[in-house]
């Protein structure tokens, strides 16, 4: 029994080195593929005007004061024939949203434009119902969806719509995020960092070497006849919180695909706090885990090839990591420190340490990349990119929770907790977040690991006291700190 213990700390000291190896091999090799490739305007001649099909613009809205104007206007704005562009309105608001929304339609009415406002006698379904209930009434052969807090450039439909003519096979176009408030506080610049390695370097890896990507919800357009042919927004079975990723992988095992273009950006808004953030970060978690429970049996066989099940099934079990780095707050100070006989047997080669290094330099190297592309100093990722490591410790409490609850829960679907909106108005404290109940546990377990740094330094192990201060402690109380103190913008 005494050498069991340092035995079992050995094995997951050396699977959590498994585990930072693999991620950097495979950032590594995403980041050196996108050093090489600048961005470039998109190579395809536009359509002739008399070519230019019936295009619907869905904007789903739930109690959006701060943006909904904003959003109407932009859509309206887009440079699309008049007599060509309906724009769908969403609305399932009960505050008064409601007034701005109508007084804005009446206003683009009397301008010329194809506006309605769709309200429905409940909330069902959330998101994915309001988007299911308005398609039968679309008049448009793509449909183009476009949240609250996303403010198009006028020639949107421009740059996307020529691919659909071009390709039969393509259920959906998507451009990238950016970012109308990037610069706001240290985490909107986390934020967008992660965000512009999925959509400049992650995504357009992905379509560029024809492999299944996900529609990411927001800032696109559909093939409406594959929306028809994949069951809709709530089609597949399942009540998930991500209707997008659900729905991408269904239209997937029907044969068609889609495309990320990082050469058309959408600009949006950030979550401006941690409570925010982790909302959203959890609906994703929660959401990934509800699709995974829906098409595992599918994504098994089927008759999509090996390699296309595979890129599907890693995208759907990437948070399977998370119990694991929740697990890891409790034995990483056993295998760390020196506590009696406790210490480890032996310790994966050069130690957690090395692993730590490898990962810092792909992390680097693959957002550098995303910031190269996009004209950027790839010096920033040096600064901001280290950071992702204490944020994801931070967070590995609450997501491992969000993919318990979506594996599991009989009622996974049944809530649809959504990211407020502020507008760049940090006076929206309406709209402001609940705190998280787990947000006190991670307070509770940074300050007991600020503890253990201080053990370890005095007795001289300056590497674990920094890995457990530096790393762990500063990630929970990062996020625990920054989630209970709602308007923090940490």
């Amino acid at each position: 029994m005494s050498q069991a213990l340092p035995a079992l700390l050995a094995l997951l000291q050396l699977g959590l080195w498994l585990l930072l190896l693999a991620a950097s091999l495979h950032l590594l090799r995403l980041g050196l593929w996108a050093w090489r490739r600048p961005l470039a305007p998109l190579p395809l001649p536009p359509l002739p005007e008399a070519e230019l099909p019936m295009v619907t613009v869905q904007l789903p809205l739930r109690n959006e004061r701060y943006v909904a104007r904003r959003a109407m206007l932009a859509a309206a704005a887009l440079h699309w024939p008049a007599d060509r562009l309906e724009i769908q309105v969403l609305d399932d608001s009960d505050d008064d949203t409601r007034d701005i929304v109508d007084a804005t339609a009446v206003e683009l009415r009397e301008a010329g434009h194809l506006i309605r406002v769709l309200r429905r006698p409940d909330r069902r379904g959330f998101k994915a119902g309001a988007l299911d209930a308005a398609l039968p009434l679309a008049f448009g052969n793509l449909v183009a969806v476009l949240d609250a807090d996303f403010v198009p450039a006028p020639d949107f439909l421009r740059q996307l719509v020529p691919l659909f003519a071009r390709d039969a096979q393509l259920a959906f176009a998507q451009g990238r995020w950016s970012f109308l408030n990037e610069s706001e506080n240290l985490l909107t610049r986390v934020q967008a960092l992660i965000l512009h390695g999925l959509m400049l370097v992650e995504q357009p890896y992905l379509t560029a070497h024809q492999k299944p990507v996900q529609f990411n919800g927001t800032g696109g357009i559909w093939r409406k006849s594959v929306l028809v042919a994949a069951g809709g927004w709530q089609g597949g079975g399942t009540a998930s919180v991500t209707e997008d990723m659900d729905l991408s992988y269904r239209a997937c095992l029907l044969g068609y695909h889609g495309r990320h273009l990082p050469e058309v950006a959408v600009p949006t808004e950030l979550p401006a706090t941690m409570a925010a953030f982790r909302i959203q970060q959890q609906r994703w978690v929660r959401g990934g885990a509800q699709v995974l429970r829906s098409l595992f049996g599918k994504l098994r066989g089927g008759q999509l090839p090996a390699s296309e099940r595979l890129t599907l099934l890693a995208h759907l079990l990437r948070h399977v990591r998370q119990p694991y780095l929740a697990l890891a707050l409790l034995w990483l100070p056993l295998a760390t420190l020196t506590v009696g006989q406790l210490r480890p047997t032996f310790a994966p080669p050069g130690g957690l340490a090395s692993a730590l290094l490898a990962l810092v330099l792909a992390v680097t190297v693959y957002y550098g990349a995303a910031l190269r592309r996009l004209g950027r100093s790839p010096r920033s990722a040096l600064l901001l990119g280290p950071l992702l490591l204490p944020l994801s410790m931070g967070l590995a409490v609450g997501l491992t929770a969000a993919l318990v609850r979506g594996l599991f829960s009989s009622r996974a679907g049944a809530e649809f907790i959504r990211t407020p909106k502020t507008g760049g108005k940090s006076s929206a404290a309406s709209y402001r977040p609940a705190a998280d109940r787990l947000a006190r546990l991670e307070v509770i377990l940074g300050l007991g690991y600020v503890g253990l740094a201080g053990l370890a330094v005095s007795r001289g192990e300056l590497w674990a006291a920094l890995g457990l201060g530096g790393l762990v402690a500063a990630g929970l109380l990062w996020v625990g700190v920054g989630s209970t103190w709602r308007t923090a913008r940490l």
